[in-house]
C-alpha cells in the first residue's frame, strides 16, 4: 500500500487504509502514519478500504467507502459479499470473532472502572448467529434523491437513503416473504411514500412481529391518510388478500394484519389510529412456561430463543446470593416492560412489584399475570423514581433489587433513591454498557461492588449485547 507523508494527508485525498479494529460501538478503524481513521461501511480485521479523507467532529474519517480487499472473509448477513446495510457492524465476522470482540469490550470496561475481583463469566452464545430476530421495522423510501419507492432498511451513516433487504439473514424466510411481497406490491400500487421535508405521501413503515413458539404472525402497515377513502378500502383489501396467500414454513401462521395511521411529524412508529384488517392485534408468546400477550406497540426482547438465556441468568443470580429465602422475599421489578421478569421471578418469590413508565407495557404485564393465574406480582405505570414514593408510603420494601433500564440507564437520582433501601443485592441487566459503567460507578459510592456478571449476545452481527451483572453491598 503506498504511503503518503503526514502533511499530505489532507481533505479530499483518495487514501486507502487498512482495518485494525472494531471499537465498542461498532466502528471500523485503521490507522494512516499515527492517524486514527473511521471508515463509514461495514468492514473487518486485515480488510481494505478506499474512501475519500475528511475531517469530522475532531475525528478522521474515510466517506465514500468500498472495500477492495475482503481478506479471505465471508459476508454473515447476504449471499452476495458487497451487500450492506446500517447496523450490521460484525457482518464480516465470524460468530466466534463477534462474541469474543463484543464481550472483549465489556470487559475492557470494566476493568478501567473496577479494582477488585469479580468473576467475569464466559459469554453466553446466541442460540441461533442468524435469522434469530421476531420483530423487523422497515421503512419506505428511495435508494437515492429522485428515486423510486422502495422498502427496506436505512443506509450505513444514512438518514434519508433505504437499501432494499431481501434475502438479509437476521430474519427467517416467512419475513423474507413477507417483506418481498410487501415491497412489491406497494411499488405496484403508484402511491409515494412519505416525505419528510415537505410531509406529503402515503407509506412509512412496516413492521412485522413473530412469537416464535406460537407460532404467530403480526404484519403492520403504517401509513398516512393521505389518500381517499375508495383508494384505501382497495388498498386494505388486496393487501389482505396478498398476504393470506402466502404460503409460510415451519407451521407459522399470520395471525394479524393491521392497518397503522400515522401523520405525526415524527419518524417514530406512531399509532394516531388503526384498523384490523385480519384476526388478533396482538400476538401471544410463552417463555419459561409463561405466557406473555405482545402488543403491536410494546417492547419485547428481539431474539426469541436466547431470552430465556438472558433471564435464566437473572434467576440463577437470584438463587446464588447467600442468605437470600428467596421464597420469604419481596423483589422490586424496576423498568420492569411487560413485566416478563417479574412475571419469571414471581414463581420463586413471595411478592413481586413492578414499576414501568409506559402504561401501555403495564397494562399488558398485569393482563398477562391475570392471563397466567400469578398472583403475587403487580405492576404500576410512572416514573420510577416517583413512584417509588408510593411503595415507601404503603410500607413496602425490598429484599432485592432487579433493574432492567432502558438504554439511558437508571441514573444518578434514581440511584441514590434506590440505595436506601440497604439491600444486600441488586441484579442489573443492562443494555447499554456506556450507562452500565457510569451506573455502576454511582452505585460504588454508596459502598456496592460488582461480585459476577456475563454477557448475553441476544443481537449477532450487531454492536449490542445484554449485560446481567450481580451487585452485593459492603460496608466500608
Amino acid at each position: 500500500m503506498k504511503k503518503m507523508e503526514k502533511k499530505s494527508l489532507k481533505k479530499g485525498d483518495l487514501l486507502q487504509l487498512k482495518i485494525t479494529n472494531l471499537d465498542t460501538k461498532g466502528r471500523a478503524y485503521g490507522f494512516f502514519d499515527e492517524n486514527k481513521i473511521y471508515v463509514n461501511i461495514n468492514v473487518a480485521e486485515n480488510q481494505v478500504v478506499e474512501g475519500i479523507f475528511v475531517k469530522r467532529r475532531k475525528k478522521f474519517e474515510l466517506i465514500h467507502c468500498k472495500i477492495i480487499n475482503f481478506a479471505g472473509r465471508q459476508n454473515a448477513i447476504y449471499d452476495n459479499i458487497e451487500r450492506q446495510n446500517g447496523g450490521c457492524n460484525y457482518q464480516y465476522y465470524t460468530y466466534d470473532e463477534q462474541l469474543e470482540i463484543k464481550a472483549g469490550h465489556i470487559k475492557k470496561e470494566l476493568d478501567r472502572i473496577i479494582k477488585h475481583d469479580y468473576i467475569f463469566e464466559e459469554p453466553v452464545r446466541s442460540v441461533k448467529p442468524d435469522k434469530y430476530r421476531n420483530k423487523m421495522e422497515f421503512s419506505f423510501g428511495n435508494a437515492e434523491k429522485g428515486g423510486p419507492i422502495i422498502l427496506g432498511l436505512h443506509k450505513q451513516n444514512s438518514f434519508h437513503d433505504i437499501v432494499e433487504v431481501d434475502g438479509l439473514k437476521l430474519m427467517d424466510d416467512n419475513f423474507n416473504k413477507i417483506y418481498v411481497f410487501c415491497n412489491e406490491f406497494c411499488k405496484k400500487t403508484g402511491f409515494d411514500f412519505y416525505h419528510r421535508l415537505d410531509h406529503i405521501g402515503f407509506f412509512r413503515n412496516l413492521v412485522i412481529r413473530k412469537a416464535e413458539f406460537t407460532k404467530q404472525i403480526l404484519v403492520n402497515i403504517v401509513t398516512t391518510t393521505q389518500i381517499s377513502e375508495m383508494e384505501k378500502e382497495n388498498f386494505q383489501k388486496e393487501f389482505k388478500e396478498g398476504l393470506l396467500a402466502l404460503n409460510l414454513n415451519d407451521g407459522f401462521k399470520i395471525t394479524g394484519i393491521l392497518h397503522t395511521f400515522n401523520d405525526n411529524f415524527s419518524d417514530m412508529v406512531i399509532s394516531e389510529s388503526e384498523t384490523i384488517l385480519y384476526g388478533e392485534r396482538d400476538l401471544t408468546e410463552e417463555i419459561f412456561g409463561l405466557k406473555f400477550k405482545i402488543s403491536p406497540y410494546s417492547f419485547f426482547q428481539t431474539n426469541s430463543r436466547t431470552v430465556e438465556k438472558l433471564y435464566g441468568k437473572v434467576l440463577t443470580y437470584l438463587e446464588e446470593i447467600e442468605n437470600l429465602k428467596i421464597h420469604e422475599a419481596t423483589v422490586f421489578d424496576l423498568f420492569s416492560g411487560t413485566g416478563t421478569i417479574g412475571q419469571i421471578v414471581s414463581k420463586k418469590a413471595k411478592q413481586v412489584y413492578g414499576i414501568e413508565l409506559v402504561p401501555e407495557a403495564v397494562e399488558k404485564a398485569n393482563e398477562n399475570a391475570k392471563l397466567n393465574n400469578i398472583q403475587n406480582a403487580h405492576f404500576i405505570a410512572g416514573d420510577v423514581f416517583e413512584k417509588l414514593d408510593e411503595f415507601d408510603n404503603d410500607g413496602i420494601n425490598p429484599n432485592i433489587l432487579i433493574l432492567d433500564p432502558p438504554r439511558a440507564g437508571v441514573g444518578e437520582k434514581t440511584i441514590t433513591k434506590l440505595v436506601k433501601y440497604d439491600t444486600k443485592n441488586i441484579i442489573y441487566v443492562s443494555c447499554n454498557p456506556k450507562t452500565l459503567m457510569t451506573d455502576l460507578m454511582k452505585f460504588g459510592e454508596f459502598g456496592y461492588r460488582l461480585v459476577r456478571c456475563s454477557v448475553v449476545d441476544m443481537f449477532p452481527v450487531t454492536p449490542h449485547i445484554e449485560v446481567v451483572g450481580l451487585l452485593e453491598k459492603y460496608d466500608f
